[in-house]
């Protein structure tokens, strides 16, 4: 039989492929397979301590606490040891948010102006930047070089959230800068991430309220879902801390660290603390007994805001892997990458904890989840 060279060349390809294909792809059948597969990982991520959970609606499912919280130190990671979050922070703060929204303080639409002590707008724009814009990373609002001044090793930041915001964003403060504080776009046209927006969110929490945000997030979640693992401040941590590294040819331990904008990162919190935290948008927004939210919220912050601009984005929580389904967020600071998702309609989720900030975990994100859909 006579057969064309390019369809020949064609067909080899399909099967190469194909066995590269079945060579690389992961089958994972159980929890000990899976905890060589985050052995592997974390080895060939040069990742010292790795906190793994898998949960639905109801239970923990399988949790792996690996490695070292502290290498010079010789400490075993332990369960109840604290890692820096990064940005999987800004879940709980915008989740503060909207319980406001739900006691009808503020609309979603309304100019966030409104009720601050000073006017945030874009020098070039006229247009009103609202709560929604807050919530999807369309205000305008972008995140200048005055941050890289604000961290603050060992101790918590001697600066106040609104005094340090108010003098970023508004012209003459001391922190203002036209160019590199806000986008070169109409607030609500775009979308561009935001640290000071979400730290905004957290200030709005406290004007709206009158209460410290900090004291917010204890009396209305931290508290109530059972939370006792969950700081946003040094100076109130008494138990072990996973240490911050970085890597390059060899492990660099990074101080314990706080920043001005805490709200968009800063909280230290556990694998299990989280879990209670994340079940409530399992429950119908419930937990521990207690109602975080209302389901009708939980649906609008799990639906695409602006598709047109971002087809990942819900209010302040995003469709991390569509193929799943996985809603949530991740987070990467100085020694630290973190990520946490769930499905909402299978009620299975995960968090991914590391002390290592090159961790790359969102492929440990998803063989987690589908491990949990086993053991569910």
């Amino acid at each position: 039989m006579k057969v064309n060279l390019m369809n020949l060349l064609i067909l080899l390809s399909f099967f190469f492929l194909q066995g590269c294909d079945n060579e690389d792809s992961i089958t994972i059948n159980n929890t000990a397979e899976f905890r060589e597969y985050i052995l592997e990982e974390m080895d060939i991520q040069n990742i010292p301590a790795l906190s793994v959970l898998i949960f639905d609606e109801n239970k923990i499912l399988n949790e792996d606490h690996t490695g070292k919280s502290n290498i010079n130190q010789n400490i075993s990671l332990q369960a109840n040891h604290l890692f820096l979050l990064a940005s999987v922070s800004k879940v709980i703060t915008a989740t503060a948010l909207m319980q406001l929204y739900e006691d009808k303080r503020f609309s979603l639409d309304d100019n966030i102006s409104d009720y601050l002590s000073f006017e945030v707008r874009n020098p070039n724009y006229s247009e009103n930047i609202t709560f929604r814009m807050l919530l999807t990373h369309t205000s305008g609002i972008a995140d200048g070089s005055a941050l890289d001044d604000q961290y603050y090793y060992g101790e918590d930041s001697p600066v106040g959230l609104g005094f340090f915001l108010e003098n970023y964003l508004v012209a003459n403060g001391s922190f203002y800068d036209a160019t590199e504080n806000f986008h070169d776009f109409a607030p609500g046209t775009d979308y561009g991430y935001s640290n000071i927006g979400n730290a905004l969110i957290g200030l709005l929490v406290e004007e709206i309220s009158g209460l410290d945000f900090n004291t917010y997030c204890k009396q209305n979640i931290f508290n109530p879902l059972g939370m006792t693992e969950t700081f946003w401040r040094l100076d109130e941590i008494s138990q072990t801390i996973v240490q911050p590294y970085n890597y390059d040819r060899g492990y660099e331990e990074i101080q314990h660290y706080t920043f001005t904008d805490y709200p968009n990162g800063g909280l230290r919190s556990t694998g299990r603390d989280l879990y209670k935290f994340l079940t409530a948008y399992l429950n119908n927004g419930a937990s521990n007994n207690h109602q975080l939210l209302n389901q009708n919220t939980i649906d609008e912050m799990l639906t695409l805001q602006i598709p047109s601009i971002n087809d990942t984005m819900g209010l302040h929580i995003y469709r991390l892997n569509a193929a799943n389904e996985l809603w949530g967020h991740d987070g990467g600071e100085q020694g630290v990458a973190t990520i946490m998702a769930f499905n909402p309609t299978t009620k299975v989720g995960a968090i991914v904890l590391s002390n290592q900030g090159d961790s790359d975990l969102e492929e440990i994100l998803i063989e987690a989840y589908k491990l949990g859909l086993t053991l569910q």
